[in-house]
């Protein structure tokens, strides 16, 4: 295990290529620097007991603490100008544990190689090829295309993604991006990836970046918020042979069985005195890690950016 997740990459040397993207910003997580936080309950069906022994989704509820965010490095990023957007989900368990789920509004990862992420930002921010000379949209979608022809799914619907702005961080889909697996109380293992879905969901075309504020999906969610709580399902999808668990860019085929095991209840924003690191690492008992590299790479570079934060670097 120690030699599969070895890299020629330390979580040092990435935190300082995610610096090169829009610069440094003291006292901000390296990535998805802008969000905000909400109390939530996690309310689990049984669904999940015939596949695991993970409490948090058994039948009792469990209080938790989401983050809604923005991709970028800049916490002072215009919410329409960023199509990927984020939903952590940290799970308070009753021992006193907790545990994280990290997602995003994309289905994969752009690579399944910590130092080809690393490779595709330095393309991104170079002098001659990167966003200072080139267009930050379609030019750079076809140059990551070309050089990176493994990732044109995920580029392709960050690229569909940024065309629309969405109406809500309460009516999107999020993944969780890596497979974990699941395992029960007679020790059988089950690979699995799990999926966010809204329980209310609209569409609305005429949502156009000319009537929107910087901040409208934060000033929108909590409007809504004073109204109900928001609500999300939590599904997983069970893996089949031929399904690799340990690919970050591998998407399941979509008529994979779905399981529904439970739903989050959004219900006000809170601001925490103590940072909140969303290691994906961390699970309980029932929980296993794939080898996905990418999954065990975040542990260090989540560290290594927390450690800059707290020192207001």
């Amino acid at each position: 295990m120690e030699q599969l997740h070895k890299e020629d990459l330390t979580p040092k040397e990435a935190v300082d290529a995610l610096e090169q993207i829009q610069g440094k910003f003291p006292g901000a997580r390296r990535a998805h620097a802008k969000g905000d936080m909400y109390e939530a309950v996690f309310h689990p069906n049984g669904n999940a007991v015939p596949y695991t022994v993970a409490p948090h989704l058994h039948r009792e509820a469990v209080s938790a603490t989401i983050r809604f965010s923005n991709s970028p490095p800049n916490p002072a990023s215009i919410d329409y100008l960023t199509p990927a957007k984020g939903l952590a989900v940290q799970f308070q368990l009753a021992d006193g544990s907790i545990t994280n789920l990290v997602s995003a509004t994309v289905p994969m990862f752009v690579t399944s190689s910590p130092r080809e992420f690393i490779d595709m930002i330095e393309i991104f921010t170079d002098e001659k090829t990167g966003i200072k000379t080139i267009d930050r949209g379609l030019a750079m979608v076809e140059l990551l295309s070309k050089k990176y022809p493994h990732s044109k799914n995920v580029i392709q619907i960050i690229k569909e993604q940024a065309k629309q702005p969405p109406i809500s961080y309460a009516e999107l889909h999020y993944y969780p991006i890596h497979a974990f697996y699941f395992v029960n109380k007679d020790g059988v293992r089950q690979a699995i990836k799990y999926e966010w879905v809204p329980v209310k969901e609209t569409k609305d075309p005429a949502l156009t970046s000319k009537s929107l504020s910087a901040n409208y999906l934060t000033e929108e969610l909590d409007n809504r918020l004073n109204q109900a709580p928001v609500e999300f399902d939590l599904f997983i999808r069970l893996a089949e042979d031929g399904d690799n668990p340990n690919d970050a860019t591998d998407m399941w085929p979509e008529e994979r069985r779905k399981v529904n095991i439970g739903r989050l209840e959004i219900k006000n924003k809170i601001h925490p005195k103590e940072d909140i690191v969303f290691d994906p690492t961390i699970v309980p008992e029932g929980i296993e890690l794939t080898d996905d590299p990418i999954l065990h790479f975040r542990s260090g570079a989540y560290a290594e950016s927390y450690e800059r934060r707290s020192k207001n670097e």
